[in-house]
């Protein structure tokens, strides 16, 4: 970690990950804040892929330098940061995404606030029940783009436990269906029928209804 090349670095991730050994903690959190971005990026990665909760904070604070930063692997940088943050599955993050969801509406932000969207889906994954009421809120943004990946994000959070999804959710999906937003109301569609071909009964029923 210390001498390797940049690049070589990543081939490492995955061995990070079966060990977890708590000696990787400083020096990755060290090397978070480089200015060797590529370096930062593999320690964003490496940080995820250890999944402890400890390093929550420092990518937190990562995230908001990321956001400033412009250039070469700026955005891939920004990227890391926010799949660490899901990948490490702590549901507090949602108290720092949902204000940046909420508070950034502008075209350029869309791709950004796409990705966090992307993070809490994987944190609902493993059980995150505030994310998935951040991404049930979501799917009343008024951006378009931002409710149709909520929608989305939503039916894979219960691909591996399909027939727990609440009443409210689901039903909540089949509603924009019927969407004015051709985008979001097909995202309503693809998300119903995802969950009917993984095995939710009541999904399938409702889906079905749609082509009568």
């Amino acid at each position: 970690m210390e001498s390797g090349d940049a690049e070589d670095l990543f081939e490492i991730i995955p061995r990070i990950g079966v060990l977890r050994d708590p000696r990787f903690h400083a020096p990755l959190i060290e090397m978070l804040s480089r200015k060797d971005i590529k370096r930062s990026e593999f320690a964003a990665y490496a940080m995820g892929a250890m999944g402890n909760r400890e390093f929550l904070g420092p990518l937190k604070r990562a995230f908001l330098e990321a956001q400033k930063l412009k250039g070469f692997g700026a955005q891939d940088f920004l990227i890391a940061v926010i799949e660490a943050i899901g990948a490490i599955g702590d549901d507090a993050a949602v108290e720092f995404f949902l204000p940046i969801l909420k508070g950034h509406e502008a075209a350029g932000h869309v791709r950004m606030l796409k990705w966090i969207l992307e993070s809490l889906g994987t944190i609902a994954q493993q059980g995150g029940t505030r994310s998935l009421d951040a991404l049930l809120e979501m799917t009343e943004h008024r951006n378009p783009e931002l409710r149709a990946q909520a929608l989305s994000e939503l039916s894979v959070a219960f691909w591996h436990r399909p027939n727990e999804i609440a009443d409210a959710t689901l039903n909540r999906i089949h509603a924009l269906t019927t969407d004015k937003n051709a985008m979001v109301a097909e995202s309503a569609v693809a998300a119903l029928q995802s969950l009917a071909d993984v095995g939710c009964r009541r999904a399938e029923l409702l889906f079905s209804n749609q082509d009568r």
